[in-house]
């Protein structure tokens, strides 16, 4: 029995909620896909929305080459779509309720079962029989919270472009996925497979650095053509002659927490073309199996222990009167009851090792339960007789803030709305003026009277920071700064090795010999607007300082865009 589909398809632009369903189309019978898919389709033709899912052990029913484990991995369908006269629509949410989810999840696949499959595959490999085969393996856990509670928060923190939600009977399908099989709209055909990937940078520079990184790296490269040349063939089975265009090749997005290599491919289909036809030309996707595809499923099948299921199947929506969409349900966690697995995999080519790429399905589960904190993006100025200082250093702040974390951000109409206020302050007084940028794009403003800085807040306290340098929080202004603490004094931050690096305001500087110094940002530290503009200017040079190096001093400043330099006292140092 249907209970709820949720289509969360950003192309879409809304979210799209469906109850009540006026029929069920679903087999676990092989030779019923192809004539359901036909009714489905049928019904879409009739101005019904259809939503559901095709399991990956399906593809049988449109190449009987194919080879899959028989048997479902749950109490999932071969074929499951539901059919509604209406849809309800809201926006995709950018908040959720908190919820937590457990981190250790059992491996379904040994070390030493992994092992074997790997040079099982390496043996393929050798013999010619495969260029690649994407391996996938299972990941068990009980789960006790709400299904949906659990999709909404991976929805939001996970940022990905083809996210849906379908529960019927006991079963619940919460697919997360970044990519697009295809998109069907009247005869034109899109695919955008996805192959490649490397971690995000923790600052701008590094971040574009790893992004230019991976659009060059000619082993990324190499395999997304791969699979770009397989989908091309598939998708020429159905298509008028010359009509493919490859709209980009081997183009960097930008997801949460990695850069992603994909390519576009459209094409024009034959007159009469079926959704029959396209799941009979391109299903299963290529990325999600390897090349070519029959004799690497036959593989995939020797070395895999279950069924996928939905996982590396595909889950979509046809509009009346418009497109059919469908994702490659990868990064899909399968629940029953409590009973959830997730499905892991990559592709293993001849060079893959197998230790490596064991490590790396465990890390895969991280994003069922590493929470992403809640936070905006922060700028903090001053305003003198009526204007903002360093008004475009904030501005670019901002922008590259809200480039690296992905939230919206109008800068013009930021610069009209700074300005606007300015003009409403006090030209005779100096204001400290916050500015917070949301999730959903809104800029906030926060504004008081400045003030001269206390002697007891000049009093500055050593404290050693035991934080990381894995995180991007240490490199951009946000309103989450953990390894920050706000006290009634001004805090001087070093490291475990003793080198400085910043105070609880602003950046440290120390004036030794008569020139001043300040740590480098690869340290850990922000970036400060000030100091940005001090070591533009020539006055302010980087240098690794060590707390002993403050026994050299003539002087101890912190600095920020607010404050400029300030002087600080610390206990225990006289300064020459």
């Amino acid at each position: 029995m249907h209970k709820k589909t949720v289509i969360d398809f950003k192309e879409l632009g809304v979210r799209q909620i469906f109850t009540d369903a006026i029929k069920e189309l679903k087999t676990k019978n092989i030779k019923e896909v192809k004539h359901l898919l036909a009714e489905v389709e049928a019904y879409q033709n009739k101005g019904y929305y259809a939503v559901g899912y095709v399991s990956y052990e399906a593809a049988p029913a449109f190449e009987t080459k194919f080879q899959v484990i028989d048997g479902p991995l749950m109490s999932e369908y071969l074929l499951y779509f539901t059919i509604h006269e209406t849809v309800q629509t809201e926006p995709i949410p950018l908040t959720y309720e908190p919820i937590s989810l457990p981190e250790s999840w059992q491996e379904l696949t040994s070390a030493e079962e992994y092992k074997a499959a790997i040079e099982q595959i390496h043996h393929h490999i050798r013999q010619g029989d495969t260029y690649q085969v994407n391996y996938t393996v299972q990941l068990q856990q009980k789960l006790t919270a709400d299904p949906f509670a659990i999709y909404n928060r991976l929805v939001v923190e996970q940022n990905a472009h083809y996210n849906a939600f379908i529960q019927h009977d006991d079963v619940s399908i919460i697919s997360i996925s970044p990519e697009l099989f295809f998109k069907k709209d009247g005869d034109r055909l899109t695919t955008r497979p996805m192959k490649g990937t490397t971690n995000r940078g923790l600052t701008t520079e590094t971040d574009l650095k790893q992004a230019h990184w991976l659009a060059q790296d000619q082993k990324n490269r190499s395999e997304n053509m791969m699979i770009v040349d397989l989908l091309r063939n598939d998708m020429n089975r159905i298509s008028k002659i010359g009509s493919e265009d490859v709209k980009s090749l081997c183009q960097v997005e930008q997801y949460s927490t990695v850069w992603q290599m994909t390519s576009t491919i459209e094409t024009q289909l034959l007159p009469n073309s079926r959704l029959n036809d396209v799941f009979q030309a391109l299903f299963p996707c290529g990325s999600i199996t390897g090349a070519p595809k029959i004799a690497t499923m036959e593989i995939i099948k020797k070395v895999e222990k279950q069924p996928r299921g939905v996982y590396c199947g595909a889950i979509g929506i046809l509009v009346p009167q418009g497109p059919s969409i469908f994702n490659v349900a990868i990064r899909t966690l399968q629940m029953e009851g409590t009973k959830a697995i997730y499905g892991v995999g990559g592709g293993i080519t001849w060079d893959s090792n197998w230790e490596a790429e064991y490590e790396e399905t465990k890390q895969k589960a991280a994003v069922l339960y590493r929470q992403n904190p809640k936070f905006d993006l922060i700028s903090t100025a001053r305003v003198h007789q009526g204007k903002l200082l360093f008004l475009e250093e904030h501005m670019k702040r901002l922008q590259e803030s809200s480039r690296y974390f992905d939230y919206p951000f109008n800068a013009e109409k930021a610069h009209y709305q700074v300005e606007a206020l300015c003009q409403s302050l006090d030209f005779d007084k100096d204001y400290r003026l916050k500015m917070s940028l949301a999730k959903d794009g809104e800029l906030k403003f926060e504004h008081t009277q400045l003030t001269n800085l206390s002697n007891d807040f000049c009093q500055a306290r050593l404290v050693e920071q035991r934080h990381t340098l894995d995180s991007p929080y240490t490199f951009f202004k946000t309103s989450y700064r953990p390894h920050l603490s706000i006290e009634p004094h001004e805090q001087i931050y070093y490291n475990h090795e003793g080198q400085l690096l910043e105070t609880s305001i602003g950046n440290i500087v120390l004036k030794i010999e008569d020139q001043l110094y300040t740590p480098p940002v690869h340290l850990g530290l922000l970036n400060g607007i000030y100091r940005q503009s001090l070591i533009a200017d020539n006055k302010l040079k980087e240098k690794v300082l060590t707390v002993k190096d403050m026994e050299q001093a003539q002087a101890i400043y912190g600095c920020n865009a607010v404050r400029g330099l300030y002087e600080l006292k610390v206990e225990g140092y006289n300064y020459i």
